[in-house]
């Protein structure tokens, strides 16, 4: 079997390749070709014979780049001087037409007598190469060969082609087929000519492609097996397991237990000792629920869940969640009509934690969220005795409201935002830089988002109409809602003192409410009403029903905040803003139909 390759031969031609930009020395090309017959560049003196093989090497584009690549191999049948002639014996297809002028030929055995290498070459020694045999089959495969993987990262790739060369038919002899393509095909990355490093940078890498199945399939076997022993280990430690539980249950310590009976149900599902212990469990629910017991009943069916799934416990927890969503409904329907409502609202929001699309729930909260506001007519804009009106509120002019509607008692809260987020995935609003609790009004809401959050709540922005005549609660011609004079007992506005000791926002609700039962109709918060914002649209408003301005790039806010002072609380000042514009101020509450 011949060797086409010999790594004395490639070793000397890379590192003289190196220094001399690529000479060929050793190698030979074709000057001419005449049919079979090619001539070639090199003859007796260079060492060449009758008889000698070799192959012919041209660069092929592939994947955009050019390859060495063999396309015809040859016999030497005539020698002369400084020339000779070859016969060409199998050409690969598509380059039969080839005239192969110029191209490369390595010959598969050292020349015996080699051209002397320009000085720059000669200057630097060569160290010795050694020929490489080709792999047997008889060959025993290495572990990496055979995919099992090394302890240590593979060593770094040498700079020296004649040490890459080496190290190259190193891994190829030792049959470690993915260092082999690794190292062959960085050599060809510094001497793209070599046919050798073409061929078996190719056959490695095949090599490596064909044996990741059967690697795969044996690291499975493998997994399987590690596996099985584990199990089976597992197994022989059963009785530990049971013991461990049965201690930490006898003490009294079920979150301890845990750990030992998950054990146990991981081996064995069907364990009887862990079968008792579930059953224990389970009838223990049944009993609390009978007893209406519902959270010590969920309790017990979640301890059991901890340990395994079971479909008859999981049913038994829906029942038991049912009992206990309908308990507090109950609840909360007693402590309403006690005129608890912050009792009311703490056992419904119990309620929206557990089952938030509960039938009986939106109504319940209506009664908490949302008060009826009359039609009727108004004056709206600046009263009489107020000098600090500005233009835009004046002049003051007859409204009348048509239809009755239902207005949210209190601005919109953190938590309400935030349920509506979970609820359609809207974003949630940004934070401020204060701290709020969930009862106070949520914040750096854009005009867009409060409409998206009324629309889910089944309603829309109040007009400015609408906002105005529902924070006069009935009473015309007056400053604020509640008279002509503040204090920090009236309203949550710039500054603390009195009632109001809050620096930056308020729970919602904690000042008195207006003539209609509406809270925070001034200070606390800005609110977003629905009407584009115009400087003089008072001057030619509608009296019935006002929609605001047809277009306008602003959007109107009424009622004034923490951070303003008592002038933006009257109820006739009118605020602007762009609708995208979200402040740590700004809040809204919405308006719906009457039923």
């Amino acid at each position: 079997m011949r060797d086409p390759y010999s790594s004395v031969r490639i070793a000397v031609v890379a590192a003289v390749a190196v220094l001399c930009a690529g000479a060929a020395l050793g190698f030979g090309r074709i000057t001419a070709r005449k049919g079979e017959v090619v001539t070639l560049s090199v003859g007796s003196r260079d060492g060449v014979e009758a008889g000698m093989r070799g192959d012919v090497v041209k660069a092929v584009e592939a994947g955009g780049q050019a390859q060495p690549t063999i396309i015809a191999s040859f016999v030497v049948t005539e020698v002369g001087e400084g020339s000779s002639q070859a016969r060409l014996e199998k050409i690969e297809a598509g380059f039969e037409g080839d005239p192969m002028q110029g191209l490369l030929v390595a010959f598969d055995e050292p020349l015996k007598k080699l051209e002397a290498a320009p000085p720059t070459a000669q200057a630097t020694p060569l160290p010795a190469a050694r020929e490489a045999p080709p792999p047997t089959a008889q060959a025993t495969p290495s572990p990496a060969a055979q995919g099992t993987p090394s302890a240590a990262p593979a060593p770094r790739l040498p700079d020296n082609p004649v040490q890459l060369l080496n190290q190259a038919d190193a891994a190829w002899d030792r049959q470690d087929w993915e260092r082999a393509a690794e190292l062959y095909e960085a050599l060809l990355r510094v001497m793209p000519d070599y046919p050798m490093a073409v061929k078996r940078a190719a056959a490695a890498r095949a090599k490596v492609q064909g044996a990741r199945p059967a690697q795969a399939e044996a690291r499975g076997a493998a997994d399987e097996a590690a596996r099985q022993a584990a199990l089976a280990q597992e197994r022989r430690n059963l009785p530990v397991y049971r013991e461990k539980a049965k201690t930490f249950l006898n003490g009294g310590n079920w979150n301890a237990a845990v750990e030992w009976l998950k054990k146990i149900a991981a081996v064995d599902p069907s364990d009887a000792y862990l079968s008792s212990v579930m059953e224990g469990r389970r009838h223990d629910a049944e009993q609390e629920l009978a007893e209406k017991r519902y959270d010590d009943a969920i309790r017990e069916c979640e301890a059991a869940l901890a340990v395994s799934a079971s479909p008859a416990i999981e049913a038994l927890r829906g029942r038991a969640r049912t009992g206990q969503v309908n308990s507090w409904l109950a609840e909360g329907d007693g402590d309403l009509a006690r005129g608890d409502v912050h009792a009311a609202r703490a056992a419904w929001d119990r309620v929206a934690a557990v089952d938030p699309h509960n039938a009986g729930l939106n109504e319940r909260l209506t009664k908490l969220d949302w008060v009826k506001i009359p039609a009727g007519t108004f004056q709206m804009g600046c009263v009489p005795a107020d000098n600090e009106c500005s233009d835009n509120e004046k002049p003051r002019h007859q409204v009348t409201i048509s239809k009755p509607f239902l207005m949210m008692i209190r601005p919109v809260t953190v938590a309400q935002y935030r349920r509506f987020a979970q609820a359609t995935g809207h974003a949630v609003a940004l934070a401020p830089a204060f701290a709020q609790g969930d009862d106070h009004p949520v914040v750096d809401v854009v005009w867009g988002d409060a409409v998206a959050y009324c629309s889910w709540a089944g309603g829309r922005l109040p007009t400015e109409a609408e906002w105005e005549y529902a924070a006069r609660g009935g009473k015309d011609g007056l400053k604020y809602p509640w008279g002509d004079s503040i204090s920090h007992d009236n309203a949550n506005f710039k500054g603390t003192g009195g009632r109001d000791q809050w620096k930056y926002t308020s729970p919602v609700g904690s000042f008195k409410a207006n003539g209609f039962g509406l809270f925070d109709m001034a200070g606390n918060v800005w609110e977003w009403c629905a009407d584009p914002y115009g400087e003089k649209y008072y001057a030619s408003s509608p009296s019935v029903d006002p929609q605001g301005p047809s277009s306008g790039s602003s959007r109107v806010l009424r009622g004034g905040s923490w951070d303003f002072d008592p002038k933006s609380l009257r109820i006739s000042f009118r605020g602007w803003i762009l609708p995208w514009g979200g402040c740590d101020s700004g809040g809204f509450r919405c308006v719906r139909p009457a039923p």
